[in-house]
């Protein structure tokens, strides 16, 4: 079920703002920081609502977030990465200069574990360059592993395209998990929300498919039963 990066183009409008054209240069802002990665050769992968694309339906997205394997002594040229893309679209990034700018987050790995995830980033052209994309083992651990308002929705959305390996997920989540299991907890949870929404989807779908249903239409085998009767009447 998922989509391509076109699906994102058409949802960065501001609805409150259709004249707002900073919703809209996302894709040149993501295209500018992809290329200054490729650039120095790092290893990355670009999570978020971006990479979610990839596996489920599109939605809107006002921030690139990316994943990086800086070592230790890439970190200060990451943030050079990123502050030369801010200066170049600062009227789209600066908080100062606009009113909802678009966010761009270079973080590195935070372990191990993650380090690993990055060399199962999907390659695909994105946005009209070649981009790494995180796996979907790799956002629904992420997603788990971490807190933020936005990630137990997008978790369950994860979960209900059915293209993650839930068993996979959950062994990465022993290994990283603390004493409190908290990971594991969200994953529960999250599971739970896909089952629901996906039991309300189809519930909303027979309603509306009996609702259409014409209340005098005869299921042919009962005509074929009422046919026989009458002939056995005969």
């Amino acid at each position: 079920m998922g989509g391509s990066s076109a699906d994102i183009e058409a949802l960065l409008v501001d609805v409150t703002d259709p004249g707002d054209p900073t919703p809209g240069m996302l894709p040149a802002i993501f295209r500018d920081i992809v290329g200054r990665l490729d650039a120095t050769g790092l290893a990355y992968a670009v999570v978020g609502r971006i990479a979610l694309t990839l596996h489920e339906q599109a939605r809107f997205v006002g921030e690139i977030e990316i994943v990086a394997d800086l070592g230790a002594d890439m970190g200060e040229r990451a943030t050079e990465l990123a502050r030369a893309t801010r200066a170049r679209f600062t009227a789209h990034m600066d908080p100062q200069r606009c009113r909802r700018p678009i966010v761009l987050t270079l973080r590195p790995c935070t372990g191990a574990t993650e380090t690993q995830l990055l060399a199962e980033a999907v390659t695909r052209p994105w946005f009209g360059v070649p981009a790494q994309l995180a796996s979907a083992e790799h956002l629904l651990w992420l997603w788990c592993h971490t807190e933020a308002p936005d990630h137990p929705a997008d978790a369950a959305a994860l979960i209900a395209g059915g293209t993650v390996d839930l068993h996979r997920v959950h062994g990465l989540l022993r290994e990283t998990d603390d004493f409190e299991e908290i990971g594991q907890m969200r994953l529960r949870l999250a599971i739970g929300d896909a089952v629901l929404s996906t039991t309300s989807s189809f519930s909303r779908f027979m309603a509306e498919r009996r609702a259409r249903l014409d209340p005098n239409h005869v299921p042919i085998w009962r005509l074929q039963r009422a046919e026989a009767a009458d002939g056995d009447e005969r």
